[in-house]
């Protein structure tokens, strides 16, 4: 079945979600645990977040940085600033992770169905969620490890202005302005930002500095009509130049200098109309979202390639109170309707085959989520979910989770889940003269995972989390299979069960005027053949934030990556073969000074120790940069 959803665009949006959050504190409420904001202490699961202070506090530029703090987390960055940035958590492939940006769905179909969080700037960002475990039951099929939900800035006072500029090493400069007001109906903010920088060489050899651009806005309204009625909307764009380098195919397989460029373009939008009556147990609301990638490549001046990926959603979702005046607030049931339209097209130059296409694929969910009290102290939660494709064979994915507050300082939850993930648009139709032919008769792959934690606060101002997984995927889909036939790769289904399982354990606490985290995840995860690449045993994080005064803080940052393994391909006739990449640390620190009411400085060392690492086999990480930032703002 075929639908077109743009023409319902005029009055309808996106999932409601991200903006259900009362005034309660964010670190006790999740936003991405069910489809209604929900108590963390109710909630069956892992769930981290990273607030506003703490963000400021970092001095952070990108969300990588940030992103890896958090428990089981592999970063694979293809060099410096602005390369290529994947994130594989608890072992899955980095498409296996779903993104929200302000309830936004921002998984590239383009680009295989990832997200690179290169493109994700720090300067406009509020509140980060994590949430951990199969998610496709409540979020669709890109959620098969974890959601992590981004919310940008909004209006918070009655009128705001900030202003930064920033000037660091490598030629970096970022300059950024934010404006928002407040009043009883009406709510806005915008957020303008840029970033540059001259950056480092990708290649381990050569003296090609590789650079990148960042141009972003988001901006946000929303409007209460009257007591029941509520309009949201919000759009985020960017604009992004980055430089990369070649592969030397005939003599070392490595990456060399080359005039490379990558131009992209990215645009998410929402609208969302709420209908909540006050003196009713019962809401819906009407949904739209928007989201559009496309990248383009230039070798010497010369197109290359490029692909558009579009995302079209709409959600019809209704949420009844079931509490029933019995005191307990935490039971609900949400029942509603998905409509997802995916369009891929993919162009390029006609060599050895014409890899211009155009492709697409509808999807119709229905959807049902909930939550019961089975007592002042345990709860059982579900979600279900029905998906009607037109390429695949009709699928169901669920997570049932049970949660009990032994006591009031300790929590223990244990969940199962099946999570569904289809072939990407690449993997099924891409082409790339040489190099991968795809598979058009891929499957779609299926993630059951078992999950069981605690969360005990032996006192006000320590919280520790400790979480086992087990994860079984099947079908899993081989990218790299060589196809004897065209003389490139294609994808394949795997035959055998590919399996993940560890334990991520985090702690957070306050001590007088110092905040502190830390983080330690242990990994095993295995193809039916061999590890899992891009995967370490051993990740952890450590981060230190103290407030020595009223006018001066320092952040302390540092993340650890053990040892993993990853392909390379020697040139012909050699085969391909494994390599080891190195464990290491990095090491990033800010020091805040607040000049008066208005003026903030801020220095900032990232690599601080200048460590060499690759994240990639080849692809050389991100050197010491040192950064000066003046922020400014006005009440």
């Amino acid at each position: 079945m075929k639908i077109k959803l743009s023409f319902l665009a005029a009055f309808i949006a996106a999932s409601p979600t991200v903006y259900s959050q009362s005034n309660n504190d964010l670190e006790t409420i999740s936003v991405l645990g069910s489809r209604a904001a929900i108590d963390k202490r109710t909630l069956a699961g892992s769930v981290s977040f990273l607030d506003e202070d703490t963000i400021k506090a970092s001095g952070a530029s990108t969300v990588v940085e940030l992103l890896r703090t958090f428990a089981s987390v592999n970063v694979s960055q293809s060099g410096p600033t602005g390369t290529l940035s994947e994130l594989r958590f608890r072992g899955s492939e980095s498409n296996h992770i779903l993104v929200l940006i302000d309830g936004v769905e921002v998984n590239d179909i383009g680009q295989g169905g990832l997200v690179d969080f290169a493109h994700i700037v720090v300067a406009d960002i509020e509140h980060i969620e994590l949430l951990r475990g199969p998610q496709s039951a409540l979020w669709g099929t890109s959620a098969v490890s974890g959601v992590i939900s981004i919310t940008t800035k909004r209006a918070s006072e009655p009128q705001q202005l900030s202003g930064n500029i920033a000037l660091g090493t490598q030629a970096t400069k970022e300059l950024g302005l934010s404006y928002s007001l407040k009043s009883d109906k009406l709510s806005f903010a915008i957020n303008l930002n840029h970033l540059s920088t001259d950056g480092d060489n990708i290649s381990r050899n050569g003296g090609e500095d590789d650079g990148y651009r960042n141009s972003s806005l988001s901006a946000q309204v929303q409007y209460d009509i009257n007591d029941a009625h509520q309009l949201t909307s919000n759009v985020r764009i960017v604009e992004f130049t980055s430089s990369f380098d070649a592969i030397d195919f005939a003599t070392t397989g490595l990456p060399t200098d080359a005039d490379n460029v990558s131009e992209g373009e990215q645009l998410n939008y929402l609208l969302r109309w709420l209908y909540a009556p006050k003196a009713n147990n019962w809401s819906q609301s009407l949904s739209y979202q928007l989201s559009r990638n496309e990248s383009e490549n230039y070798t010497q001046d010369i197109f290359s390639g490029s692909t558009l990926g579009e995302t079209e959603r709409l959600t019809w979702l209704h949420y009844f109170d079931l509490s029933m005046g019995a005191g307990y607030k935490q039971n609900f049931l949400n029942i509603g309707v998905d409509a997802v339209e995916e369009d891929f097209q993919q162009a390029g130059p006609i060599s050895f085959g014409d890899p211009n296409q155009s492709q697409s694929n509808t999807t119709i969910s229905a959807l049902a989520d909930g939550q019961v009290s089975l007592g002042e102290s345990l709860y059982l939660s579900a979600s279900l979910r029905r998906d009607n494709s037109d390429e695949f064979e009709d699928a169901s994915s669920f997570r049932l989770g049970l949660s009990w507050q032994v006591m009031p300082n300790l929590k223990v939850f244990l969940s199962r889940g099946k999570a569904i993930k289809n072939p990407s648009f690449t993997e099924r139709f891409g082409f790339f003269p040489g190099t991968f032919q795809g598979n058009p008769n891929l499957t779609p792959e299926s993630s059951f995972s078992n999950e069981v934690g605690l969360e005990y606060a032996p006192t006000d101002q320590i919280d520790i989390q400790l979480t086992h997984f087990n994860t079984e995927l099947e079908d899993e889909i081989n990218g790299f299979v060589f196809d004897p036939t065209s003389g490139a790769f294609t994808a394949n289904n795997l035959e055998e069960t590919s399996t993940r399982k560890g334990f991520e354990l985090s702690l957070k606490g306050y001590l007088d005027h110092l905040a502190w985290s830390a983080s330690y995840a242990y990994l095993e995860a295995k193809a039916p053949t061999e590890i899992e690449l891009r995967r370490a045993r051993h990740t952890g994080s450590v981060t230190l934030n103290y407030t020595i005064n009223d006018q001066n803080n320092v952040y302390v940052q540092g993340d650890y990556t053990g040892s993993k393994l990853d392909r390379f391909f020697p040139p012909f006739p050699a085969s391909p073969e494994l390599v080891e990449l190195g464990a290491y640390w990095l090491l990033s620190a800010n020091y805040g000074y607040k000049i008066n009411d208005s003026l903030t400085l801020n220095l900032r060392a990232e690599n601080l120790l200048n460590e060499d690492y690759e994240d990639v086999f080849g692809f050389v990480g991100q050197k010491r940069r040192i950064t000066l930032n003046l922020r400014y703002q006005l009440n």
